[in-house]
């Protein structure tokens, strides 16, 4: 998800289009100044109904002979009673038509009552000039295939009066009370429904392609956001399907009519779910607060309390819990829009909160106007008996457009990743061919430096054994090649880890023999238990540590001080160990800098008066690691002290 301060990204000014787009349709057709039905609508041409009124029978148990001489009340355009138990009835004037055309006798004698939406349960029809016969009967609990006129929509067909008529309907559903009906010839029902069907077929095809799109992103990255997409467009598209009548009309070989209206009854709260979760998903990347996806999903647990009051028997409860859904989850969904963070330095890019105001916002607009007429709470045009089905359409232009943004960012943001990958893995690549060479040069080096060590070592020992140059020049001697040792030992253990040459070492002869390799005048003093533990590590890596330390000791302890080297088992929590310790008076060099003591080269500037490489204590501390222990820097009133610990 993208938020660009300068230029918009495509997915953005997308958005914004359907937006504004949306806004204008909506405009155009519900005609908002008013947001009511005229009082005199200019009536269609072909729609032979002159009056329309309607009337409740609370106990539904009026007959139409009872009706007809009742209080009716008049109404105009589609009638939107909301949820009641009652029975409603309808009383349509129907005028003989002034010029019937040119028809086939078949088609100028019928006219067909065309009911809309589609998924009204039951319709009777009752014909004054028929009082013997038995009504007629259209709805979903009516099998689809034995109607006279059949379509995706509900159709009732009469005899063209030769004089105006009433006919009366009885409407019984247990979903919302609305209903739409126009008398139309028998053509002119044809090309009417095939319009219909020409538009159902291009918001379908259009559903289906953003289902498509959204299949094929999915099997790129598996994200959770575009799965949980595609099982909301599976189901808008499921949910589209039944209510336009195409699961009525498609199924109706398989399944009975009370069981195609069950299913239909049922994808009603599962869709609203799957379109609560999904958005649960979309949300939580852009950090609302989380009290709010909280509501979301108690939202979605909604669905299987309506579906156990669906299986009471109590159907127009569970209606009315999804249309109270429908009026809440998205207010809930534009207030979190509205309460989103802006996106922190460092974050991925994203849609900004301005766009995602606009898509919710028009979702409230959209969704309000489908579910407050099925309350009963507002008048609307034919067309928005298909409300939920403009909801479909436009959240889904509104959510193709932003999960394509998203999308398209992160596929950019991978191809960036895998740059850097690229790179990184150059940079590898160059550090191990310099590292090889760095190896090979210090492999050189060292033979040729060993060489002349040797040849320097046979000239001084041809000096008088009394000259003070000899002693000195074994010493040069043997600092020289102890640096030479430690920087071959460091390139080494940084490059790879060794094979470690486990075995059991007896700590204190390997002190007492380090001992005996030092100059005359080293002053140690050995604090150790006789009867001390052997300890199972790398006998040649612990003298490198131990001899490090002693080395480092002697050459910056005061003047004549004796360095004290304790050694005794100790335990780190249920793990023995075994800890040494090498400590001495500080000398002209002063205390060490504990934040640079154990870094690579790194010398003190009072150390500058000895040979040395800076590598001992760095070197040491990474052969403890290897070695499973630690060596860290004690510091103390009167000593300098290093606490070696090693597992046993």
């Amino acid at each position: 998800m993208i938020e660009i301060t300068s230029a918009r990204p495509q997915g953005q000014r997308l958005i914004a289009a359907l937006v504004r787009c949306c806004l204008v349709w909506l405009l155009a057709v519900w005609q908002l100044p008013g947001l009511a039905q005229p009082a005199q609508p200019s009536r269609d041409q072909r729609d032979h109904i002159s009056a329309r009124a309607w009337l409740d029978d609370p106990a539904g148990s009026l007959g139409p002979e009872q009706v007809r001489s009742m209080g009716w009340t008049p109404y105009t355009g589609p009638l939107r009673r909301g949820y009641t138990d009652s029975t409603t009835w309808l009383r349509l004037k129907i005028a003989p038509p002034a010029d019937p055309g040119q028809r086939g006798a078949d088609r100028q004698t019928r006219l067909v009552l065309r009911i809309q939406p589609g998924h009204l349960d039951e319709i009777a029809l009752f014909d004054p000039r028929q009082p013997d016969q038995p009504a007629p009967l259209a709805g979903d609990r009516h099998d689809w295939r034995l109607g006279e006129y059949r379509s995706f929509n509900q159709n009732l067909v009469i005899a063209t009066p030769s004089e105006p008529i009433e006919v009366l309907l009885r409407l019984r559903t247990t979903s919302h009370h609305g209903i739409h009906v126009e008398a139309l010839y028998w053509d002119e029902a044809e090309a009417t429904d095939r319009q219909q069907q020409l538009i159902m077929g291009a918001v379908i095809a259009f559903l289906l392609m953003v289902l498509a799109w959204a299949v094929t992103v999915w099997f790129e990255g598996r994200e959770r956001v575009v799965g949980a997409f595609i099982v909301h467009q599976v189901l808008s598209v499921l949910f589209a399907l039944s209510l336009l009548g195409f699961s009525r009309v498609y199924l109706s070989d398989w399944l009975t009519a009370q069981a195609i209206d069950r299913i239909t009854s049922a994808m009603f709260p599962i869709t609203a779910t799957a379109v609560v979760w999904f958005h649960w998903h979309f949300l939580r990347e852009f950090k609302p607060p989380p009290l709010g996806l909280r509501c979301l999903k108690w939202l979605a647990a909604a669905t299987p309390l309506t579906l156990l009051v669906m299986l009471a028997g109590l159907m127009r409860q569970a209606h009315q819990i999804v249309t109270a859904m429908t009026l809440l989850y998205p207010l809930l969904l534009l207030l979190l829009a509205w309460c989103t963070d802006k996106p922190a330095p460092g974050d991925p890019p994203r849609l900004s909160r301005r766009h995602l105001i606009s898509i919710y916002g028009l979702m409230v607009l959209v969704l309000g106007y489908a579910a407050l007429p099925a309350m009963g709470w507002l008048p609307s045009p034919p067309w928005a008996m298909y409300s939920a089905i403009a909801y479909g359409l436009i959240s889904a232009a509104m959510l193709f457009g932003a999960l394509r943004a998203r999308a398209r960012h992160a596929a950019s943001a991978r191809r960036k990743a895998q740059t850097d990958l690229v790179l990184a893995e150059l940079l590898v690549v160059q550090e191990r061919e310099r590292r090889r060479e760095q190896e090979q040069f210090m492999t050189m080096l060292t033979h040729e430096l060993t060489n002349a060590l040797a040849t320097a070592h046979l000239a001084i020992g041809s000096l008088s054994p009394a000259s003070p140059m000899r002693g000195r020049g074994y010493r040069a001697i043997d600092s020289m090649r102890n640096i030479i040792t430690r920087c071959a030992l460091s390139g080494e253990l940084e490059a790879a880890n060794p094979v470690l040459q486990v075995a059991a070492v007896n700590v204190l002869a390997l002190l007492q023999e380090l001992r005996h390799h030092l100059p005359a005048g080293a002053s140690i003093a050995l604090n150790t238990d006789a009867a001390l533990p052997d300890c199972n590590t790398d006998r040649q890596l612990l003298g490198v540590i131990l001899s490090n330390l002693l080395d480092n000791a002697l050459k910056y302890r005061a003047e004549a001080g004796v360095v004290e080297v304790t050694a005794g088992p100790q335990s780190r929590g249920a793990r023995p160990g075994l800890q040494l310790s090498v400590s001495n008076a500080p000398g002209a060099a002063g205390r060490p800098d504990p934040e640079q003591l154990f870094k690579k080269y790194w010398r003190g500037a009072g150390a500058t008066r000895h040979a040395g490489s800076g590598l001992g204590l760095y070197l040491s501390s990474l052969i403890a690691h290897r070695l499973g222990g630690e060596l860290r820097y004690q510091s103390e009133m009167t000593d300098v002290r290093f606490v070696l610990w090693l597992p046993i």
